[in-house]
């Protein structure tokens, strides 16, 4: 598939990756309602854009950009995660809380990041996170899989699938 409608945006754009601690969990694709709002509440507090994201059961991968010389793409996950948490229904498994709240204890620690250094870049870490639904087995084509803004132009184009 080729990704040459792609156009290097203004601002600085990341890749990122996170991971739930339970890596058996179907979490994130159980309650995808819930992680569209918080990305949506997160947007709202502090825009970017959303250039691609897949959600599969465990984890998400994304590439947002970030309005030109803000490079806080930390702050808005953190964001993401404490509005996800909060919004999940009583009933969901969680881990105790902590005292320090700034931990998430059903996300793995921290989350992988990579800031994007052309529009080459760009296009190769977009075509990974619409190709990851493939390469995990959850679908033969990436098409196929319904958490994934492969299927963009069907969508609000800033909200995630």
């Amino acid at each position: 598939m080729s990704y040459d409608h792609l156009l290097w945006p203004t601002g600085t754009a990341y890749f990122f990756s996170a991971h739930l601690r339970d890596r058996s969990s179907s979490l994130l694709v159980e309650q995808a309602q819930v992680l569209r709002l918080a990305f949506r509440v997160a947007q709202q507090a502090r825009p970017f854009r959303i250039n691609a994201i897949v959600v599969l059961p465990d984890h998400l991968h994304g590439v947002w950009t970030l309005p030109e010389g803000d490079e806080e793409g930390h702050r808005r996950w953190s964001q993401i995660q404490a509005i996800f948490d909060r919004q999940l229904p009583v009933a969901e498994p969680r881990l105790q809380l902590r005292r320090d709240r700034s931990l998430r204890p059903l996300w793995h620690n921290g989350f992988r990041e990579h800031r994007i250094v052309d529009a080459d870049d760009l296009q190769r870490h977009v075509a990974y996170v619409h190709q990851n639904p493939v390469k995990h087995g959850h679908v033969r084509d990436a098409t196929q899989w319904p958490y994934s803004s492969i299927h963009r132009g069907r969508r609000d184009p800033e909200t995630p699938c």
